[in-house]
């Protein structure tokens, strides 16, 4: 039976037994509209994809083409729940407060899509490469994964410190995720740890001269005070720079109130700190402490003030001896100091008696 004879025979079994022709054309015409749509929503999705590329390439360029003074910080879209209205509120943050804290430095905010991932590989892989391409001081990505306290995480790449895109470091900031949490002073604390990631000595007060560290620990003490709902966490870290930074004025001026505050600050600390999940805070506050009355009994000597900065520095130490990481250094300084006596035991033995 020639070939054709069996395919026009197939065909009118299959039309008269299974489905007929109208119905098979229909199926067709179906089938096709199908098809049709299919490469068309995979042809809206490459054309999308492209022009985010070349949208995030625009926004790159635009930070690496500008030559203004001062930083260049690229934020990129939050991801989650009421992304647009978080990046309004972390672009706002940026270029109302970071010049501040940054000691009126100039400073611009070039803005690039989001980056999904959180501290992934891939999305730090991808973080990188763009922060590259721009040759910002800064990239800031976030998410927003809900209205928890810890439901807004800002993370970034900062080159504060001279350092090349491939060395920039890594930081996260968690922030509360209720916008009506993120309002007051929360904009300005949010730009005060973003600056100091950006200039890391902030972190050192003795690297600025006592008439700075006097403004930035007003702009501290204000925080402090207007922010009774700030998380544990962000307020600890405030609380040390602001103390260290008073210290530092008062070793360097001779400021006793400055001094006097500090001594009150952390003793009002440990009154109140009462639960071991606050060991850190104690810590920090025995040390400020500590640093303060020396201080103190330096510009006006007291034995009874001398007395009580040892019996605080005495507990800092104590904690730290106990702590997993100093005892694991130590541990290992020892292993070391036995391997080297090893060797000079060898060498004498060598130069006395021979090999």
């Amino acid at each position: 039976m020639p070939v054709n004879d069996w395919f026009t025979n197939a065909e009118r079994w299959f039309e008269a037994n299974v489905v007929g022709a109208p119905e098979l054309a229909t199926f067709g015409f179906v089938m096709l509209g199908v098809l049709v749509l299919a490469l068309l929503a995979v042809a809206f999705s490459l054309v999308r994809s492209v022009l985010k590329s070349l949208r995030n390439e625009a926004g790159a360029r635009a930070a690496r083409n500008d030559k203004s003074p001062g930083y260049r910080i690229l934020v990129a879209r939050p991801t989650g729940q009421r992304a647009g209205r978080a990046w309004k509120w972390l672009l706002s943050s940026l270029e109302s407060y970071v010049p501040e804290f940054s000691f009126g430095a100039p400073l611009k905010v070039f803005r690039t899509g989001s980056i999904r991932g959180g501290v992934e590989t891939r999305a730090v892989q991808r973080a990188r490469r763009r922060l590259q391409t721009a040759d910002a001081d800064m990239l800031v990505w976030a998410d927003r994964t809900g209205r928890k306290e810890d439901g807004f995480v800002v993370h970034g790449l900062s080159r504060g410190g001279g350092l090349t895109p491939a060395e920039a470091r890594l930081f996260t900031l968690t922030l509360p995720g209720r916008m009506s949490h993120l309002e007051g002073q929360m904009q300005r604390v949010a730009a005060y740890f973003l600056a100091r990631e950006l200039q890391p000595a902030l972190a050192n007060p003795q690297s600025f001269r006592p008439e700075k560290m006097k403004t930035l620990s007003n702009a501290l003490s204000d925080i402090l005070e207007d922010t009774p709902a700030l998380p544990l966490p962000l307020r600890s870290r405030i609380e040390a720079d602001f103390c260290a930074s008073l210290v530092h004025i008062a070793e360097q001026s001779g400021d006793i109130e400055a001094l006097e505050q500090v001594i009150m600050l952390r003793r009002i600390h440990l009154d109140d700190i009462k639960n071991d999940q606050d060991a850190s805070r104690a810590v920090q506050a025995h040390m400020d402490l500590g640093r303060a009355l020396l201080a103190k009994a330096t510009k006006q000597f007291d034995r009874k003030t001398v007395e009580a900065a040892i019996g605080h520095l005495s507990k800092v130490i104590e904690a730290l001896q106990a702590d997993p990481t100093i005892k694991r250094a130590q541990a290992a300084s020892d292993a070391m100091y036995k391997a080297q006596n090893l060797i000079e035991t060898r060498k004498r033995f060598a130069v006395n008696f021979g090999a």
